[in-house]
């Protein structure tokens, strides 16, 4: 399967909206605990991932590139269902990338749920409280979502870097 490059300025976007839905799980956690001196951090975090899953869906429906991305992530492409496919049937085996098969619909998953919850969490903040259940709900949606990626990143790190030779004498 063809790697699409990104252009650096979507690389941003992408690096943005996952460091600032990462920051979001971890303070809404330290907010269920009870640690409130974090809801303005929560709040302002929570506004700037707005703008930027904004950003990454004007990239992926603005151009090109965008669209090949957005194939693959909500499984339009054939050559990712048919890795998607053969991944869940395991023929292809534990020792395959899981980038193009299981981690792209992962990828797509993650977007949408994370899109919902920043909406969500923007009714929130302004004093629409019937809407906290959904947004814990969504919450540990993009928890799970966010754990699967990691690990089949680590895993395709793994795979890519061979055995391990040890260290030398």
């Amino acid at each position: 399967m063809t790697t699409i490059r990104r252009p650096r300025w979507a690389l941003f976007i992408l690096l943005g909206v996952v460091l600032t839905v990462t920051m979001q799980i971890l303070s809404g956690f330290l907010l269920s605990a009870g640690m409130h001196w974090i809801f303005s951090f929560h709040v302002a975090d929570g506004l700037a991932a707005g703008v930027l899953i904004m950003g990454e869906w004007g990239w992926l429906l603005a151009t090109p590139q965008g669209h090949k991305v957005m194939a693959r992530m909500f499984l339009f492409s054939t050559e990712t269902r048919h890795q998607l496919g053969r991944q869940i049937r395991g023929e292809i085996g534990f020792s395959s990338s899981f980038r193009e098969g299981l981690d792209a619909p992962v990828q797509g998953l993650f977007l949408i749920f994370s899109s919902i919850t920043v909406v969500i969490g923007i009714l929130l903040w302004q004093r629409h409280g019937g809407c906290l259940p959904w947004h814990r709900v969504l919450a540990v949606i993009l928890l799970v979502l966010w754990l699967l990626h990691l690990t089949f990143s680590v895993h395709d790190h793994w795979r890519r870097r061979g055995p391990d030779k040890g260290v030398p004498s």
